[in-house]
C-alpha cells in the first residue's frame, strides 16, 4: 500500500514538474520558438509590392523579429520596423506625388521673388569648380525625399541603435569607393534609407562616417546572410528584382540601368536564396523600377502572390505557435503635430550667414512649433537658392533641438537655355551665376543671349528681407522691331537700348516686392527708311528715369499655373536732364499695370484673366515711350510692349493701351494643354478721352501646348480684326 501511494506521488510530481515547465515555456516565448526574419529585395518602384506582402503577414498575424532590406525594400522595412502597419504604408504611397517626390523641385511660393524668373528658364545648369564646370553626382539631389524621411519617422530622430526599434532593422548601401557593401544598422534611420536608395547617376550619393553610398542594390540585393546573423532562422524572402533581361528587352534606359545592378548583385543573389525558406516572388514582370504611377496596381500583385502562401504561412504559425507581438503602434505625424523647440543648431554653413538662414526659417524659439510651419521653413531655406540640400533632425524628449543640416550650393553655376518662337527665331541663353560676393546673400548674375536680336544683361542683388536691399543691372538689347500699316509689315529697324538701373526693395513673404530706384536708358534706332512716323526726329537719345514698383507673384507654377496671382505695377518719371523733359516743364509720367490671376475651376480647367494697361502723361512724348500692342512672347526686355493675341509683335503704336484678356486652359491629359486666348484692348492718344475715344481691337487664340522637360512646345492659330485671315506662332522652349 505505501508502495502504490509512493507511485502515485511520483507520477503526480513527475505531472506538475511538466506543467510547470511548459508554464516557463510559455512565460519565454522568445527561446521557445525560432525567430522570423523578413527580407524585402530592392527594385525600384516594383518594391511597392512588398506593402501587399505585408499586407497578408499582418493579416494572419504572423510576428516579424527582423527586417533587412534594400534600396526601396529597405525603406519599406524602416518603416514597417518602426510600427508603420502595412496599411498604413500604403496610404503614405498612394498619397504621394511621385513626379515631384522624384525631383528637387520646390514649390514656387517657396522661391524668392526676385528668382522667380530664372526658376524655370535653364534646361541644363552646372557647377564651376577650381577645375572647371563638372557634371553634377547625380540628376536628382534627393532634396524632397529625405524630408519626407524625416518627416514620417520624427518621433525616431534619436534612435540611432536600428536593433532597438520596435523590430530589429538593418539596410544595405554601396561603398563607392571601395565597392563594398555596408551594413546600415545604426546612425540617423532617414538618411540610412536614403543611402540605400541611391540609384546612381539618377539619385546623389550620400556620405555617412566618411563612407560615399549609394544602392545597396549594386552588391546585396537580398540581404539573407544579413538577417541570419542579426538572429533569424526562418528567413521569409520577397524578391522584385527582375531578374537578367536578353538584348530584345533592354527597351530603355531604366531597362539597362536595371540590368547593370541585376548583374553586379547576381552572384550574391543566388548566395543568399539558398538561406531563405519562403521565397516570394510577385508576378510584376510588366512593370518597371519606374513604374511609380502605378503604386496600387503592384500592391495588389504583391497581395494577390501572398495570398496563394497563406496555407504555408499558416501551416508555420501553427506548427511554432507563433502569435504576434502587441507592438506599440506609430501614429504617422500631420501638419498639425507640434513640438516645443528650444534651440537651433545648423550644420555646413560657411560663406552663406546664420541670420539669413534664420530669417528664412523663420521659427519662434522656446514655443510650439507645427510640423507643417517646420516644413515651410525647411522649403524656405531651400528655395532660397543658396543650397543643394536642407535637412533637419529632431533631438530630445519634450524639448527639443532642431538640427538642420544643409550643403551650400557651388557658388558658382554656369547655365544653358534653348528657346525658339516665330518672332524672335532660335536662341541661346548662357549664363553664369555667383553667390555671396562681396556680401553674404548676394547674387551675381551675367546673361549673354545669343540670337539675330543679342542681349547682355548683368545684375547683382542683395535679399535682406523686410530690411531694404539692393539691386543694380546693366543691359544692352539689340533688337529687331517691325513696322506695320493696316495689318502689312512696311519695314524693319535695328532698336538698340542700353540700360543702367539701381533700386532698393523689401522682400515681404518670398511673393512680394516693392521698391524705388533711378536709371539711365539710351535708346537708338537705324533704319533706312526715313519716313517712318515711328522715327522722330532724333534717331538716339538718353533718359533719366525714377520709379516706384510693386511686384507680386504667387503661382503655383511659371507656366501652366492652377492657382495664385501675378501683379506688377510701376510709376515712373521721364526727364531728359534729371528734372524735366525737353520742351516741358515738368517731367513725363508712365504708369504700367499688369495683372494676372489663375482660378481652378476643377482639377483640369483653369480660367486665366488678365489684363495689361499702359498711360502715358505729358506732352512732347518721345516715340521711345510711347506704348506698342501686339505678340503673345513672355518676355520683358521692353516696358514699352503690350502683349495682344492676334497681332504681330509690337504692331500698334499709341500714346495708352488697355488689354483684357482671358486665356481659357484645359490639360487634356498630363502636361498636354489646350488654351483658348481671348483679347480685346483699347488704344487711346489721350486718357482723359479714354471713355468716349479711342479704338477698340480684338483678338483670339487657340493654343496645343506640351509642357515638356526643355519647356513648354506651343502651336497657335490666331485671328484678330486688324489683320486678314489666320496667323500661326510657334514656340519652344523656356522664355529668357
Amino acid at each position: 500500500m505505501q508502495f502504490k501511494s509512493l507511485c502515485l506521488s511520483l507520477v503526480l510530481s513527475t505531472i506538475s514538474f511538466l506543467n510547470f515547465a511548459q508554464l516557463a515555456t510559455d512565460s519565454l516565448p522568445d527561446k521557445a520558438r525560432p525567430k522570423i526574419g523578413l527580407v524585402l529585395s530592392g527594385g525600384g518602384a516594383k518594391g511597392f509590392a512588398h506593402v501587399g506582402v505585408l499586407k497578408v503577414i499582418d493579416e494572419l498575424g504572423i510576428p516579424i523579429d527582423y527586417i533587412a532590406g534594400t534600396s526601396m525594400g529597405g525603406l519599406i522595412g524602416g518603416f514597417y520596423a518602426i510600427g508603420y502597419s502595412a496599411v498604413d504604408i500604403e496610404k503614405m504611397i498612394l498619397s504621394q506625388n511621385w513626379e515631384n517626390l522624384l525631383s528637387d523641385n520646390v514649390s514656387r511660393k517657396f522661391v524668392p521673388i526676385y528668382e522667380k524668373k530664372d526658376f524655370e528658364r535653364y534646361i541644363l545648369s552646372f557647377p564651376i569648380k577650381p577645375k572647371g564646370i563638372q557634371l553634377p553626382s547625380g540628376i536628382v539631389g534627393g532634396q524632397n525625399v529625405i524630408n519626407l524621411f524625416e518627416r514620417l519617422t520624427i518621433e525616431y530622430h534619436d534612435q540611432t541603435d536600428f536593433n532597438k526599434l520596435p523590430i530589429p532593422f538593418l539596410c544595405i548601401a554601396t561603398d563607392l569607393e571601395t565597392g563594398k557593401a555596408v551594413v546600415l544598422d545604426k546612425g540617423y534611420l532617414p538618411l540610412a534609407m536614403r543611402a540605400s536608395m541611391a540609384i546612381p547617376t539618377f539619385f546623389s550619393p550620400v556620405e555617412i562616417d566618411g563612407k560615399l553610398l549609394a544602392d545597396g542594390g549594386m552588391i546585396n540585393n537580398f540581404p539573407v546572410k544579413e538577417l541570419i546573423n542579426m538572429g533569424a532562422d526562418i528567413i521569409i524572402g520577397v524578391d522584385v528584382q527582375s531578374g537578367v533581361k536578353s538584348k530584345k528587352e533592354l527597351k530603355s534606359i531604366l531597362d539597362i540601368m536595371n540590368q547593370t545592378v541585376s548583374l553586379m548583385a547576381l552572384n550574391n543573389f543566388k548566395d543568399n536564396l539558398k538561406y531563405c525558406d519562403i521565397y516570394i516572388k510577385p508576378k510584376i514582370d510588366e512593370y518597371t523600377v519606374g513604374s511609380f504611377q502605378d503604386a496600387d496596381s503592384l500592391i495588389h500583385r504583391g497581395e494577390a502572390i501572398a495570398q496563394t502562401f497563406i496555407p504555408t504561412l499558416l501551416d508555420l504559425k501553427k506548427k511554432y505557435n507563433l502569435e504576434k507581438k502587441k507592438l506599440k503602434a506609430y501614429v504617422p505625424p500631420c501638419d498639425s503635430s507640434t513640438y516645443f523647440i528650444k534651440d537651433v543648431e545648423v550644420n555646413g554653413l560657411n560663406e552663406v550667414s546664420y541670420s539669413l538662414l534664420y530669417g528664412k526659417l523663420n521659427l519662434e524659439m522656446n514655443s510650439n512649433v507645427s510640423l507643417y510651419k517646420l516644413q515651410d521653413g525647411i522649403n524656405r531655406v531651400y528655395g532660397s537658392r543658396y543650397f543643394d540640400r536642407v535637412d533637419f533632425q529632431m533631438k530630445g524628449e519634450e524639448e527639443k533641438t532642431l538640427i538642420v543640416n544643409v550643403k551650400e550650393r557651388t557658388t558658382k553655376r554656369f547655365n544653358v537655355g534653348l528657346h525658339y518662337d516665330s518672332d524672335n527665331n532660335a536662341a541661346v541663353l548662357l549664363n553664369t551665376t555667383f553667390r555671396n560676393k562681396l556680401k553674404s546673400g548676394s547674387r551675381l548674375s551675367f546673361d549673354l543671349k545669343l540670337a539675330e536680336n543679342p542681349r547682355f544683361k548683368t545684375t547683382y542683388t542683395v535679399d535682406n528681407g523686410l530690411k531694404p536691399g539692393l539691386n543694380v543691372e546693366a543691359e544692352f538689347n539689340d533688337s529687331q522691331v517691325d513696322a506695320f500699316e493696316d495689318g502689312k509689315k512696311l519695314a524693319s529697324y535695328d532698336f538698340n537700348y542700353l540700360k543702367f538701373d539701381v533700386n532698393t526693395h523689401s522682400i515681404f513673404r518670398e511673393s512680394y516686392s516693392f521698391g524705388l530706384g533711378g536709371k539711365i536708358e539710351y535708346y537708338n534706332i537705324n533704319s533706312e527708311f526715313t519716313t517712318l512716323d515711328l522715327l522722330d526726329s532724333r534717331d538716339e537719345d538718353y533718359y533719366f528715369t525714377y520709379y516706384a514698383f510693386l511686384n507680386l507673384d504667387s503661382h503655383d507654377k511659371a507656366y501652366y499655373p492652377k492657382t495664385g496671382m501675378s501683379l506688377y505695377g510701376e510709376y515712373k518719371l521721364v526727364t531728359n536732364n534729371g528734372f524735366k523733359l525737353d520742351g516741358m516743364n515738368r517731367p513725363a509720367s508712365v504708369a504700367y499695370l499688369k495683372f494676372q490671376k489663375a482660378i481652378s475651376v476643377s482639377s483640369a480647367f483653369t480660367v486665366y484673366p488678365k489684363f495689361y494697361g499702359r498711360v502715358v502723361w505729358g506732352k512732347n512724348i518721345p516715340n521711345f515711350y510711347m506704348s506698342y500692342t501686339g505678340g503673345i512672347d513672355q518676355t520683358d526686355y521692353f516696358d514699352i510692349q503690350m502683349p495682344f493675341v492676334g497681332l504681330e509683335r509690337m504692331e500698334l503704336a499709341s500714346i495708352n493701351s488697355f488689354v483684357f484678356r482671358a486665356d481659357f486652359q484645359y490639360e487634356l491629359f498630363r502636361n498636354n494643354y489646350l488654351i483658348l486666348k481671348t483679347n480685346a484692348g483699347k488704344l487711346v492718344e489721350d486718357v482723359n478721352d479714354a471713355l468716349t475715344q479711342g479704338e477698340w481691337i480684338r483678338g483670339i487664340g487657340l493654343t496645343y501646348s506640351y509642357n515638356s522637360l526643355i519647356g513648354p512646345i506651343e502651336f497657335s492659330l490666331m485671328y484678330s480684326d486688324k489683320k486678314n485671315g489666320i496667323s500661326n506662332y510657334v514656340n519652344l522652349g523656356f522664355w529668357f
